[in-house]
């Protein structure tokens, strides 16, 4: 084997490995942030029905989203954009003009703060795959 291809297989191993990596982060990302909104929605379906089953669907999506990422689908990563874009909407949303029958809970509620910290890292996760693409 010549040293150029030699170089083409390392390189190409070494973007194969990194892809794998982002691949993990992001199922880690997306599938916990899913698992906070989950762990959240019995608390927000005593008080708004509706917002409490946005939480679960959120659950649903992220692990949908988790798996499609896992097995290297582009549309897994699309789909925890998605999910995550929404979320934080919803979040800034909610904690500025409020949503309908809901009391605004304002932007420092700490279980929002950490979600929306896991959200925008996965989003910048996102970014980085789809630069490799």
């Amino acid at each position: 084997m010549d040293t150029s291809t030699q170089n083409a297989d390392t390189a190409t191993a070494g973007s194969n490995s990194s892809r794998r990596q982002l691949a993990i982060a992001g199922t880690a990302l997306i599938l916990l942030t899913g698992v906070i909104h989950l762990a959240l929605a019995p608390e927000h379906l005593e008080e708004t029905t509706y917002l409490g089953v946005l939480f679960v669907a959120n659950f649903a999506a992220a692990a949908v989203a988790a798996y499609g990422i896992y097995q290297d689908r582009d549309w897994g990563w699309w789909l925890g954009a998605i999910v995550a874009a929404v979320a934080i909407v919803a979040y800034i949303a909610n904690g500025t003009v409020g949503l309908p029958m809901t009391e605004s809970e304002g932007l420092l509620e700490p279980a929002g703060i950490v979600t929306k910290v896991i959200e925008f890292l996965f989003l910048g996760v996102a970014a980085m795959w789809m630069g490799k693409n």
